[in-house]
């Protein structure tokens, strides 16, 4: 074998190591379904945000910020009964989110449910006060 062969051959074997060492394994917990949706979401992966906010969910992770986080790409992608329910469920395990009413009176609004968004937003300016 040729110097100038080994050569390549080193670099390459060193460039498959390097990516091979950077590559992010796929995420197998709730917590790391959580990360993935997050780093998609910045992205504006909305698609990709919400599949892996759906995970991390069926894999346990049913706090409020999940929720919240999955109506809030749901939002942006234009799913507003999407985002509505989960900002629904944010409520029903945190009654005092004044975010999630106000962001529920806002999708609200935007479906045409006035009555419905000023319930909401006049909850949200209640929380807010207190």
């Amino acid at each position: 074998m040729n110097f100038r062969r080994l050569f390549h051959l080193s670099l390459l074997l060193a460039c498959l190591a390097f990516v091979s060492a950077c590559a992010t394994p796929p995420p197998t917990t709730a917590a790391g379904f959580k990360a993935a949706a997050k780093a998609k979401s910045d992205k504006e992966d909305y698609d990709g945000a919400i599949a892996d906010y759906t995970k991390a969910i069926a894999l346990g992770a049913t706090d409020p910020a999940t929720y919240y986080a999955r109506g809030s790409a749901e939002e942006a992608k234009g799913d507003l009964d999407g985002a509505i329910a989960d900002y629904s469920q944010v409520i029903a395990l945190d009654p005092h989110n004044a975010d999630a009413y106000n962001d529920r009176g806002f999708a609200k609004e935007s479906k045409g449910d006035l009555d419905g968004a000023a319930a909401d937003l006049n909850q949200a300016a209640k929380l807010r006060s207190q």
